[in-house]
């Protein structure tokens, strides 16, 4: 699938991309345009994250796009649903004190925009971001699972023990490194 959004990508315009691809279509083509413009035809692609349209993929009743997009999809992994909470933050700025991750990822996924030549390769750099997101996510969620059987273990025997079942609970679109 074709998709289209706005450019200068900002946290919605990153997270989404990386949603999109990681767990809609991995085969996702992004095309970014000037906003406001000519609004594209649907032939071209599908519209996501566009304030002034009204189209399924953008805010919708208090939800960020990257909200909107994971309700129409049924995804129901309680990672990716945390992490909803924390780019609705980052993106809506009403709501940036909601969760105390959303100010970093407000500031960092902003940054990437401007360290970018264009907005590809701002998407590129962000999917690592939304990858590390959801990562910590879900070894802080393993940490308190896991907290009986890492007691007592030295701090690399952890690290290794953490790193393996990170990688097996991993969605398979999200890469580990070689373990060291």
């Amino acid at each position: 699938m074709k998709w289209i959004t706005r450019n200068h990508v900002h946290v919605d315009r990153v997270a989404c991309p990386w949603l999109i691809h990681r767990f809609i279509d991995q085969e996702a083509e992004f095309n970014f345009i000037t906003w406001p413009g000519q609004v594209p035809e649907a032939t071209e692609g599908i519209l996501f994250d566009f304030p002034d349209l009204d189209i399924p993929f953008t805010h919708h009743d208090g939800k960020c796009t990257f909200e909107v997009l994971i309700d129409h999809y049924g995804l129901r992994d309680p990672v990716l649903l945390e992490m909803a909470k924390v780019i609705h933050g980052a993106d809506v700025v009403r709501d940036l004190d909601l969760v105390p991750e959303s100010k970093g990822i407000e500031l960092t996924l902003s940054g990437v925009s401007f360290l970018s030549d264009d907005d590809h390769q701002a998407i590129e750099k962000g999917f690592i971001i939304c990858d590390s997101i959801y990562a910590g996510l879900l070894l802080r969620r393993l940490k308190l699972q896991m907290k009986g059987e890492l007691e007592g273990k030295s701090r690399e025997d952890a690290f290794r023990l953490l790193q393996a079942e990170l990688k097996g609970q991993l969605p398979r679109t999200i890469k580990v490194g070689p373990m060291i």
